[in-house]
């Protein structure tokens, strides 16, 4: 639904349009609130051919145009759609120019081509924990992954070309299934590597691995944190003997986990059983934190992600975690 400047509304009812570099072809019929249906054409902004035409029922699509063009076409009367999300309407009976409504169209960014980036694997990371053969629509996987629509519908293309998901359409809605967990990991562990993230080791006085993990809500108090790695696997499903702590801390880059450590009588050494990682996933890494025996600790999915190149017995430990999950995961 379009609101106009003067309060008159209009819906568009159909769009089979479909922009190229040699033009454009167009059947977008739009029909205002009085019942008057309009016929419009789109044609990409471009000279000489810009100049040439005058005919009130095409629409020009611009890129980010500079304002003083959008002012000359509104001078001379003409109809344009930017891409930025201008938009200037003039029909009879309805004038739509506003300045104000959200990107039409935009390129998808190096973040949403890229399934495993940071933001979009939210997207991913919400699927994986979906049940399994659960399809959920692309509004719903926006809504509870917290991206935009438009960044879920370029991650769920991109998931699709490499056959990830299936899609299929119920009406007019979009649903969106995770075809296979272990595909998703092996791809996606082709792309990511626990090495990823920074890390500064530190020399402490451990003891006991499992009895320095129930400190840690006091020594790292006021940090946003959680358990990684075998520590954390531990926790869920101890399996493998392990000796080294890992934990993510948020916004802290090297010299600042540094001071971390200082801050708590630790000191940097290659050895030290004490490992501080800022997340190469600074915001999705946090996705599915979980408390146990009063430890945050990461989702299984970064569990898993972390543990399948982890060199002591890693990919073991994410395999059972794998099952277990696949096993757990209500159908």
């Amino acid at each position: 639904m379009i609101r106009s400047a003067v309060g008159l509304a209009a819906e568009i009812v159909s769009d089979t349009s479909e922009l190229t570099d040699s033009g454009a072809r167009a059947d977008i019929e739009i029909r205002t609130a009085d019942g008057h249906r309009f016929m419009l054409d789109l044609k990409p902004w471009g000279r000489p051919s810009a100049e040439a035409v005058t005919d009130a029922s095409v629409v020009w699509v611009l890129e980010r145009s500079a304002a003083e063009l959008r002012d000359r076409l509104r001078a001379a009367d003409e109809n344009f759609v930017d891409l930025s999300g201008v938009v200037r309407l003039h029909l009879p009976g309805i004038l739509v120019d506003r300045t104000d409504l959200p990107a039409a169209v935009s390129s998808p960014s190096a973040e949403t081509r890229n399934p495993f980036a940071d933001r979009a694997s939210l997207i991913l990371r919400t699927l994986f924990d979906s049940p399994s053969g659960h399809a959920l629509s692309v509004q719903d996987l926006s809504s509870a992954a917290g991206v935009s629509l438009g960044t879920t519908s370029y991650v769920v293309n991109a998931l699709a070309e490499r056959e990830l998901v299936e899609v299929t359409r119920v009406g007019r809605e979009k649903r969106v299934r995770l075809r296979d967990r272990r595909m998703l990991l092996l791809q996606w562990t082709a792309e990511y590597n626990w090495r990823r993230n920074t890390a500064v080791a530190f020399e402490a006085a451990v003891g006991s691995p499992s009895r320095f993990l129930r400190r840690l809500p006091e020594l790292l108090d006021g940090l946003q944190w959680a358990v990684a790695l075998q520590a954390g696997a531990s926790l869920v499903l101890p399996h493998a003997k392990w000796d080294t702590v890992h934990a993510y801390v948020a916004g802290a880059l090297p010299d600042g986990l540094r001071e971390i450590g200082y801050a708590r009588g630790w000191k940097p050494s290659p050895s030290g059983k004490v490992v501080l990682l800022a997340p190469h996933y600074a915001s999705s890494v946090w996705h599915g934190i979980r408390y146990v025996q009063r430890i945050p600790v990461m989702s299984d999915l970064q569990l898993i992600l972390d543990l399948w190149h982890y060199p002591v017995r890693g990919r073991e430990q994410a395999e059972l975690l794998l099952d277990e999950y696949a096993s757990a995961s209500p159908s």
